[in-house]
């Protein structure tokens, strides 16, 4: 239920994030139908009934493009009815031993409308697992207070979570407790009603201070109230100062196997190795921040798309090498989006950085995404792809315009010149085999007019006399086919830098 909880707040999130977007254009209409499916899924998954009821009558028309208004309207809908559903919930989460000493307590508790949670596994994946606003560890023969204790500072997180220790009358015990940061240890003789008042107020006062907290437990970066509100006045102060604004969101890929299988602390040990590496080409200006569970946001000031994207993607070989050391599968997905002269709403960015993320993910994960509208904005690198055969171009030009290239394609040698004429390319992948003009003739047209053009030619020869003369007459690389796409990225990689 808990983790229920966290979703369904996540989803209420991008729904609050979603309605206050002006740019309403059809990469928004396309995350407002993600986010009414998965809503929908979850909602039948889990019998909430008037969600279901709701969202029903557009379960069959999410593919139509003419619905838009309707499904606005739904989305504002669905807010008021979880809005109504999600009551700020009091959660005590209790260590007990196998004795019923708690029992009137747990009672006096459930009996006043706080949820209780009672765990005998690992302190740590519990407390971040579900999130109470107080924690009761009971000390007996069965259960070492000061153990577990120890365990939970080691995380940080005594810091902002009130913890309350109930054993018999042991003053080194006591001392010891209170030494580690526990707000009070009470003995086994207690009074429950004056027990549940002093929760009550921890509880209270717990509440408060989340809601107002600053930076999150677990990695030390920015919560996400505080995040967006300082990402929002970064963005504006780079577009009335004319400089970049980038933001970067990431979303490890398969974090939720790693905590089932090893727990959410050895998970949050991951993601903090791998945010630790990416604070490394933080400024004191760049603002980083943890969206929910897996996801963060990095905002870069003067930063273009083109820097965040090699960052990103550097970061992705560090966290899929860490991975193989520990042996796991870890990787994450990435999508990137900017200001403009006329646009730093970071709402508005942020769903466009969204829609990056999310092709990221249907691309197979573990991949890193520019916003189209961001690639046209920062003149990112032009890529002529040159070739006879229509879907060998077609699989080029999406793969590299996800990859946040500008992409030309031309199926034969005089199409190549007549867009090599009319705009600034930076490197030339053509095939040697051409309709009209073969590719030796090309290249020795281009290199008549530009020596500086990288060219990369594709030929299913393998004969030495053909790669001697393509190199001499002035292709930088050669390609034989069939290649692999990641030995293509790596060459158009390595002549471009």
């Amino acid at each position: 239920m808990a983790h229920m909880d966290l979703v369904i707040q996540e989803i209420l999130n991008t729904i609050n994030d979603l309605i206050e977007v002006k740019n309403k254009d059809k990469a928004y209409m396309s995350i407002v139908k993600g986010v009414l499916k998965k809503l929908y899924t979850i909602s039948k998954e889990n019998n909430i009934e008037d969600v279901v009821l709701e969202l029903k009558d557009i379960e069959d028309s999410f593919e139509k493009d003419n619905e838009d208004e309707k499904y606005i309207e739904k989305l504002i809908k669905v807010k008021n009815i979880i809005e109504q559903k999600i009551v700020e919930k009091n959660r005590v989460l209790i260590f007990p031993d196998s004795d019923d000493v708690l029992n009137g307590l747990i009672k006096k508790l459930k009996e006043n409308n706080v949820e209780v949670i009672v765990s005998k596994g690992d302190a740590v994946d519990a407390i971040l697992s579900y999130n109470p606003n107080a924690v009761i560890i009971q000390n007996n023969k069965n259960i070492n207070a000061v153990t577990i204790l120890n365990s939970i500072r080691e995380e940080k997180i005594l810091d902002q979570m009130p913890i309350v220790v109930i054993s018999d009358a042991d003053y080194n015990a006591k001392i010891e407790c209170l030494k580690l940061g526990v707000i009070d240890y009470i003995n086994y003789d207690f009074d429950v009603e004056e027990v549940y008042l002093k929760l009550l107020n921890l509880i209270n006062l717990s509440s408060k201070c989340l809601k107002n907290t600053v930076y999150d437990i677990a990695t030390g970066l920015y919560t996400r109230k505080q995040g967006e509100a300082l990402a929002s006045s970064l963005l504006i102060k780079a577009q009335k100062e004319e400089k970049e604004g980038t933001l970067l969101l990431i979303d490890f890929d398969f974090m939720g196997e790693v905590n089932k299988r090893l727990g959410i602390s050895f998970g949050n040990r991951i993601i903090n190795k791998v945010v630790s590496e990416f604070k490394k080409y933080t400024t004191k200006v760049d603002i980083a921040y943890r969206m929910s569970g897996d996801e963060f946001a990095f905002i870069f000031y003067d930063r273009d798309v083109k820097w965040v994207k090699n960052v990103a993607e550097q970061v992705l070989i560090f966290a899929e090498k860490y991975g193989e050391e520990m042996g796991q599968k870890i990787s994450f997905s990435a999508g990137i989006s900017s200001i403009s002269k006329e646009n730093a709403e970071y709402k508005d960015i942020l769903v466009r950085a969204r829609g990056a993320l999310a092709v990221a993910k249907m691309e197979g994960r573990g991949r890193v995404v520019v916003d189209v509208d961001s690639v046209k904005k920062n003149n990112t690198i032009n890529i002529l792809f040159v070739d006879d055969d229509r879907i060998i171009l077609s699989i080029l030009k999406s793969r590299y315009k996800n990859k946040g290239y500008n992409v030309f394609t031309a199926s034969d040698g005089l199409e190549a010149l007549e867009i090599l004429k009319d705009n600034k390319i930076d490197l030339v992948v053509t095939d040697y085999y051409l309709k009209l003009m073969n590719g030796d003739e090309l290249i020795r047209k281009i290199r008549e007019k530009n020596d500086d053009i990288p060219i990369i030619v594709l030929s299913s020869q393998k004969n030495e006399e053909y790669i001697k003369r393509t190199l001499d007459l002035g292709a930088d690389d050669y390609v034989v086919k069939p290649f692999s796409p990641v030995e293509l990225d790596s060459r158009i990689k390595k002549l471009l830098d």
